[in-house]
């Protein structure tokens, strides 16, 4: 059944297959990376030392950010975490070789060579991504669960776009189309405080697991999301 979203989908599908250059990227792919070389001073070896942009030759210091776009696809986030070095990923700058090289004739010191020049990223800020995936998604399907009333079967457009709102916006105030559904049933929206136990009948076992399934299959159908629902769910 396809999900009512053009939003979720489009969402889904680059976190998925990553973002391109063309595609605004959400601000929690955006993560700090500072700059580090590796050199060589006479006979001692030097290892991850960290440098100021302002060292980077006048031509790029102004085109090199300590911050780095991270548009790859949920599982390719996976690889680059398991082919870290240590606890941190190491992605090297644009023609990274002639940077170097410029940086080494600049120097004048043959005795002192930089060898590798590369942003650092910490596992721990790849890791947030893709936690900030499953977060989105929890969020989604929770809001999608509170929207319906207990005896409906699928949720409607207006419901899906609520869940939309509260998931990729973190915004709970579209809730005017959920009222009128809600009025007639048992359902809660994020909006509205939350009944006790008493107050609800429990569902049947029919339609809880006929919904269940829906919301399931409406996260898993969005543009092919096997991988984000490996992601989530394993």
């Amino acid at each position: 059944m396809p999900l009512n979203s053009v939003e979720l989908r489009q969402w889904a599908t680059r976190e998925v297959r990553g973002y391109s250059h063309d595609d605004e990227l959400p601000d929690y792919r955006t993560v700090g990376a500072p700059l580090h070389i590796d050199a060589v001073a006479g006979y001692n070896q030097i290892t991850g030392q960290q440098i100021s942009p302002w060292s980077l030759p006048e031509t790029i210091r102004d085109d090199v950010r300590e911050v780095y776009d991270i548009r790859a696809g949920v599982g390719e986030i996976e690889a680059m975490i398991d082919a870290a070095e240590g606890t941190h990923v190491h992605l090297s700058l644009p023609m990274a070789m002639d940077v170097a090289a410029m940086m080494n004739r600049a120097n004048g010191d043959p005795y002192q060579q930089i060898t590798r020049i590369y942003w650092s990223i910490s596992t721990t800020s790849l890791h947030a991504i893709l936690d900030q995936v499953r977060t989105t998604l929890t969020e989604f399907v929770g809001e999608l669960r509170a929207a319906m009333p207990d005896e409906q079967e699928e949720p409607t457009p207006e419901q899906v776009g609520q869940a939309v709102t509260v998931a990729l916006h973190d915004s709970p105030n579209a809730t005017v189309h959920l009222n009128t559904a809600q009025s007639q049933g048992r359902g809660r929206s994020s909006a509205q405080p939350l009944p006790s136990a008493g107050d609800e009948e429990e569902e049947s076992f029919w339609v809880r697991n006929k919904k269940a399934a829906f919301i399931t299959g409406a996260v898993t159908v969005a543009a092919g999301l096997a991988t984000v629902a490996r992601l989530f769910w394993g």
